[in-house]
């Protein structure tokens, strides 16, 4: 597995972390403005991505060694798998290199966190976009637009999508 020292940083100590936060300040709401502050001290240049519908899930952008990752968090688990299985059953139906080809590498998924690639935010082509919509109409994705969309190397990918 890659990026077992991320995930466990977050099973041993994020995860908890969250729970303490909850009850000890009584809120049932998610804290994560004191998540993104538990990440920064492991993590120095972490810096929480802004999207404009970001509503079900709060993404971290973390670095480890030279390659840039995402931590995406949602307020429940089942924000994060819907996100995961989309990716799963793509890569059984299609195969690993023709998902990959299509969708954001997502390396493991644990309780509310999952970590994916992360690419440039640039803008799509709208020829792009066109095929990137017919590829997600195809095999039953939807909340395929620009906003979701990525540059990874010379490649555009879908870092955002559900099944129908």
């Amino acid at each position: 597995m890659k990026y077992k020292k991320i995930k466990n940083l977050v099973e041993l100590v994020i995860q908890p972390s969250i729970e303490f936060i909850k009850k000890s300040r009584k809120r049932t709401n998610t804290p994560f403005k004191e998540i993104e502050e538990i990440l920064n001290v492991f993590f120095p240049k972490t810096k929480y991505h802004e999207s404009s519908k970001g509503y079900w899930k709060h993404v971290f952008v973390i670095h480890s060694g030279k390659k840039k990752l995402v931590l995406k968090m949602g307020r429940r688990g089942k924000d994060i798998w819907k996100d995961f299985t989309t990716y799963t059953q793509l890569r059984k139906y299609l195969g690993s290199a023709k998902a990959n080809r299509y969708f954001a590498k997502i390396y493991w998924r644990s309780g509310l966190f999952m970590l994916q690639k992360y690419g440039k935010k640039v803008r799509v082509p709208i020829a792009t976009l066109q095929k990137l919509k017919e590829f997600g109409k195809e095999h039953g994705l939807k909340d395929i637009r620009e906003a979701n969309i990525m540059k990874f190397d010379n490649q555009f990918k879908i870092v955002d999508a559900e099944r129908r």
